[in-house]
């Protein structure tokens, strides 16, 4: 703790200069003095100041955000909160949503949740991933010209292959765009934490300050070494992971426990059960069958993880991974911070941002298989120590505990010494790739934040990458690229920088050149009557849709259909742009499998055991499925207008998991693909039909009288006293919806606007 900090420890927040309504607002919520960071951070912020506050996890980084996005919005202007994963999005909403008393707006942007620009205009701050900020800097929306505070929390995760480049890209942009914009960055303590500060031009906080002292050490034979060389030894006995989440329960606490797969996940959790069982009191486990019983309404069908999940939820355990669902990981959270889960068993990801504390943190497996380089490779410490910094609960523990786990006397001394022991790692950014570059130059050329070269290089030289390396190291790839997006017709030959009318769809669609070029080459190739499987196999092989992994035995299986139909096939695995060997173009039409399994109806259940997948993986490739089909209707509009309307009908099919006959139906809201199904086998077949139906006729179909009388709004219709449906003359009836008109898919008319697709 710097002398800066320690004068400030007894700061409250009652002596801060801020609105009498939002003092009480924060003492609401428990916060009545502030942390050591905090206060070191909040003068400058307040100022308007940028800040860079890099410290642990827990110690109140969010609190300065808050405040800092809450002063520029009160002066009048917009704020933007960026974060790096869409669950931290929902979980930065929600607490944001406690400051509407102060009549202001937020909203919220990631993944399948886009806003239209007449709702943004009148947000006061959006919470958004860096995508979506990307994506809005492309479009160049009027709401950023009033941004006065951007945060950027998680902002280390620059040096993420994946992530990163976007993240730098428009925090770049946001910054050039507005010169004097206020930029709050929010950092796990990093070992080049000055350059950073330095090339955001910001004030840098720094500190090892933890609410909950943290005590790290490694687990060897009952015994946790420490990291300050005390020593513990545990009661009882059995396997390692098992007796130390024993061991917490027993003392009034939660465990939570890393592994590095899914599958491990699952695993675990369920031999769990009889140690964290045998630890909890009647009530505990009815709270748990309570939990459980959230999960049954989650949607319109079953999922394999709402399966798993509700046998395990009334014995005190879970898991947490990415083949769960979005609502089905609330309820887990919801579970585990309400204390009814004793023990969580997570994947790395939960460690990147999400609030859940608990007293003792295993992590089990500090490695993890990297498709890269096609084996298993280390966890770096950085992530290694962020899953530790999740150890010990503000107001409810003493001090948090962090183990990891040693196979023997080497071992345990290597984690002590390059894991726990460890200074933190540096960020270093990931933007010189070729294929960040062909993504972002375009996006600049055709946004118009670059027209010549002197432009394109200064912008680059304003990057992180810039101000920490030597931009001569990035020419030759910013040429490669350029030359390749000239000869590939996004950009006009010549000395200025300028796209074509494909170059600018192309960046309007957020998509990677290289999968436009993919979808331009499907859609020459595209017969009249193409079917639905050429198309679904031509957008799984864009770099936007990552692929399925095989498994042991798919081969044969994905051999034969490639050979069925290799003559329809719309992209071929020897042929330019991509030239994919043959086992990464079978993974391709694994994931057009499953797309196709998902709008021949299939259950869910059924897809996810057939292909050996999650649910979340599911929505995931639907979701961009969808988003990519949607693009390739609209290249196709301007390309080769013969396929766009089956191109957009897929899209829809894709969007709800149905066959054709079902198109009308599901454009009701409420009606799914479940739902729909039940009213075209009950004789109802479209809206119109709808519109002659007996309110108890449809609610005898849907199960619930609201939802009948809901749909029955919707296509015009009002219901009187007796349940008779009544045919709408004229305008609605006051406070219900507008009808929606009716367009059998075979008479619809053009296609959706990318207003309507976010929509």
């Amino acid at each position: 703790m710097t002398r800066r900090e320690a004068a400030k420890v007894g700061v409250k927040v009652a002596d801060l200069p801020l609105p009498p309504e939002l003092l009480k607002i924060l003492e609401s919520g428990g916060i009545q003095t502030l942390y050591p960071p905090q206060a070191a951070a909040l003068g400058p912020a307040l100022a308007g100041k940028s800040v860079l506050l890099a410290c642990p996890t827990a110690s109140g980084k969010s609190l300065v955000a808050y405040l800092a996005l809450l002063r520029a919005a009160l002066a009048g202007k917009t704020g933007l909160y960026l974060v790096p994963l869409r669950a931290l999005a929902q979980e930065k909403f929600d607490d944001l949503d406690r400051f509407k008393a102060l009549g202001l707006s937020v909203g919220i942007s990631m993944g399948d949740y886009d806003l239209p620009p007449r709702t943004l205009e009148k947000l006061d701050i959006l919470v958004a991933t860096s995508e979506k900020a990307d994506a809005l800097l492309r479009k160049g929306a009027p709401w950023l010209e009033r941004l006065g505070c951007v945060v950027a929390d998680e902002i280390h995760l620059m040096r993420d292959r994946d992530r990163g480049p976007t993240l730098e890209v428009s925090l770049t942009r946001l910054r050039r765009l507005r010169p004097d914009l206020q930029v709050v960055a929010l950092s796990a303590t990093v070992g080049n934490a000055r350059e950073l500060a330095d090339w955001l031009k910001a004030e840098l906080i720094e500190s090892d300050f933890r609410p909950v002292p943290l005590k790290s050490g490694v687990y060897l034979d009952g015994r946790i070494t420490f990291t300050d060389l005390t020593a513990r030894d545990l009661t009882g006995g059995g396997e390692p992971v098992h007796r130390l989440v024993r061991t917490v329960i027993e003392e009034g606490g939660q465990a939570l426990v890393f592994v590095n797969t899914r599958r491990a996940s699952e695993q675990l959790a369920l031999a769990l059960v009889p140690t964290v069982r045998s630890a909890l009191t009647a009530g505990e486990r009815a709270h748990g069958e309570e939990a459980a019983s959230r999960l049954s309404g989650l949607g319109e069908e079953e999922t394999e993880g709402v399966r798993r999940l509700a046998g395990l939820l009334p014995n005190g355990v879970a898991f947490h991974n990415a083949a769960l669902t979005n609502p089905e990981r609330r309820v887990v959270e919801r579970a585990f911070r309400d204390r009814i889960l004793k023990a969580l068993v997570a994947t790395p990801t939960l460690a990147a941002g999400i609030n859940l504390p608990a007293r003792r943190v295993i992590v089990r497996d500090t490695t993890r298989y990297d498709d890269r380089v096609g084996m298993q490779t280390a966890i770096p410490a950085l992530e290694i120590q962020q899953m530790c910094g999740r150890a010990g609960r503000p107001g409810l523990d003493p001090s948090g505990e962090a183990v990891l786990i040693a196979r023997h006397e080497e071992e345990l001394t290597r984690y002590l010494d390059d894991y726990l022991s460890a200074g933190p790692e540096e960020v270093r950014s990931q933007l010189a790739s070729e294929s960040s570059l062909r993504t972002h130059l375009l996006a600049l050329v055709a946004s118009g934040a670059a027209s010549t070269e002197l432009e394109l290089r200064r912008f680059f030289e304003s990057t992180f990458f810039g101000h920490t390396q030597a931009i001569e190291e990035m020419d030759a790839t910013v040429d490669a690229v350029r030359a390749f997006l000239v000869s590939e017709a996004f950009l006009e030959p010549g000395a200025e920088l300028k796209a074509t009318a494909f170059g600018h769809l192309t960046s309007e669609l957020y998509l990677d050149p290289m999968s436009a070029l993919v979808l331009r080459g499907a859609l020459e190739r595209a017969p009249l009557g193409v079917r639905p499987f050429p198309l679904l196999a031509a957008v799984a092989a864009t770099p936007d849709l990552p692929p399925l992994f095989l498994r042991r035995g798919e081969e044969r299986e994905l051999l034969a259909r490639f050979t069925d139909e290799e003559n329809e096939l719309l992209v071929k695995p020897d042929e330019d742009p991509l030239r994919l060997d043959l086992e990464f173009f079978l993974s391709t039409l694994k994931t057009a499998s499953v797309l196709e399994a998902w709008i021949d109806e299939t259950p869910i259940v059924a897809i996810t055991e057939r292909f050996q997948i999650g649910a979340g993986d599911l929505r995931a490739k639907v979701e961009d499925a969808d988003w990519l089909l949607f693009g390739a209707q609209r290249f196709a509009q301007k390309l080769q207008r013969r396929v766009a309307r089956p191109i957009d009908a897929l899209s829809l099919r894709v969007r709800y998991g149905i066959r054709e006959e079902l198109l009308d139906l599901v454009r009701l809201r409420g009606i799914g693909r479940v739902r729909g199904r039940a009213l075209y086998a009950a004789g109802i077949e479209d809206r119109e039909a709808l519109r002659s139906a007996s309110l108890d006729r449809i609610e005898a179909i849907l199960r619930s009288r609201e939802l009948a009388k809901s749909v029955l709004r919707q296509v015009g219709a009002t219901v009187d006293p007796q349940t008779k449906p009544v045919r709408a003359e004229g305008r609605p009836p006051e406070g219900a919806p507008a009808p929606a008109p009716i367009s059998p898919p075979q008479a619809r008319k053009g296609s959706r606007t990318l207003e309507e697709y976010h929509r």
